[in-house]
């Protein structure tokens, strides 16, 4: 049984119809739109009376070109979104800070450091360290910041 060409059209359109509407319940992905666009070029090949061989080339070539670029693009707005060196907390470590609220080892009661502009609770991770003392950040751990006392030479500095 051999469909005829105008069928063919009718096919197509039912076919970037599932394509188009799929993608809606898979948002973000594009997946399924870029052989929804194809189907709608292989259906204009179609009423235009292409072959149907060229309809199914059409749609592959296509749908596959589509895909690749829609691919493309979701991974540069994916990249885009990651947070850029020197932003968050990550920015603090190996930075030098000044100790306001003495700073001991244990968890329970932290002491003060200012940071630049920004002061942050802070666990030593070398013992007792007095207030004024110049400390590096070594880590952070959820809102505490690790830090070291700095050496002479560099607290000089």
């Amino acid at each position: 049984m051999e469909i005829s060409p105008e069928s063919w059209s009718w096919i197509w359109l039912v076919a970037a119809a599932f394509f188009i509407t799929g993608e809606t319940f898979i948002a973000g992905t594009f997946i399924l739109i870029p052989f929804g666009f194809s189907a709608i070029l292989a259906m204009i090949l179609a009423l235009m009376g292409a072959p149907v061989y060229v309809g199914w080339l059409v749609f592959l070539i296509a749908g596959t070109s589509f895909f690749i670029f829609f691919w493309r693009k979701n991974q540069k707005a994916q990249n885009s979104l990651e947070s850029p060196p020197g932003a968050g907390h990550d920015r603090l470590i190996g930075s030098h800070a000044m100790v306001l609220k003495p700073v001991d080892a244990e968890a329970i009661g932290p002491g003060l450091i200012q940071v630049g502009g920004e002061q942050w609770r802070a666990i030593s991770a070398n013992g007792s360290l007095p207030v004024g003392t110049l400390v590096e950040v070594t880590e952070i751990r959820g809102t505490r910041a690790i830090v070291r006392p700095l050496p002479k030479e560099e607290s000089d500095t």
